[in-house]
């Protein structure tokens, strides 16, 4: 199905950008960006610093616990945000509800003068006319039936009242991104998205409706999404769209898109 694309606004240095963006939602192009590069960059800080370590002939290797498991979450978070991206693509394309709906994948703002040992970033970011949606993708080994709740950015175990994972919700950045370069919105919200293949029951309380930022599971994203988007016009502003592809985490400095790369990747 077509879109509709507003195209004015742009700025004289974000022209180039701007077509590349454009050509490739014309494309039929849904899903803009490399799902998971913010990790694996992180990754490649993490592995530098694991062999880094220095150990004599005679010493006995001492494995870093706290360093191998930093590692392996990593590598988990990769995929579940391959594996969010690639169901996001898979439902832009054939579900008709969803007409309209582009997303971007590993944007940040904060990688100048970053000397953290991860890539602060957001996984996903929906755009839907003037509606911005924000999604943390969690891939978690979770029990069947497991009930789970997200209190003060911080998953928990609601049977045992264990902490699993933090979270770091980035709605206050992209807001803070749109007013700094005068493009309206209309709404934004956010959602941690637990990617796994395993029925968990997400704790669905008074705090979970009111918040900004809500834990699901990605079985429930279909009817998440086509709910988000009802009522809400599906008109596209290329102003914003450029903004946030310029906060995309890049392998390569080159701001052009592999059209035909990102096709195989998504298999569409």
């Amino acid at each position: 199905m077509g879109i509709k694309l507003v195209q004015d606004g742009i700025k004289p240095e974000d022209k180039n950008l701007a077509v590349n963006v454009r050509n490739y939602l014309v494309a039929g192009n849904r899903v803009i960006g490399d799902p998971g590069e913010g990790l694996r960059q992180t990754l490649s800080k993490l592995e530098e610093k694991l062999n880094s370590k220095e150990v004599g002939i005679l010493d006995w290797g001492v494995k870093d616990a706290l360093l191998d498991k930093q590692i392996a979450l990593t590598r988990a978070g990769i995929r579940g945000e391959e594996d969010l991206c690639t169901y996001l693509a898979t439902l832009i394309k054939y579900d008709d509800k969803l007409n309209g709906l582009v997303a971007f994948a590993s944007l940040s703002y904060e990688l100048e003068n970053n000397d953290k040992d991860y890539i602060p970033d957001t996984d996903t970011l929906l755009v839907y006319g003037r509606n911005l949606l924000v999604i943390d993708a969690k891939n978690l080994k979770t029990k069947p039936g497991q009930s789970l709740m997200l209190i003060d950015g911080v998953i928990m175990d609601a049977d045992k009242g264990k902490e699993i994972i933090e979270v770091h919700p980035s709605t206050h950045i992209w807001t803070k991104v749109m007013e700094q370069n005068n493009i309206p919105i209309d709404s934004i919200d956010g959602y941690v998205c637990i990617v796994n293949d395993t029925e968990v029951e997400i704790i669905k309380d008074e705090s979970w409706y009111t918040s900004n930022t809500k834990l699901i599971h990605i079985s429930e994203l279909r009817s998440i999404l086509e709910k988000w988007v009802e009522g809400k016009d599906n008109t596209l502003y290329l102003n914003m769209l450029t903004e946030i592809a310029k906060a995309q985490i890049k392998e390569e400095k080159d701001l052009s898109f592999n059209i035909d790369d990102i096709k195989r990747k998504f298999q569409i």
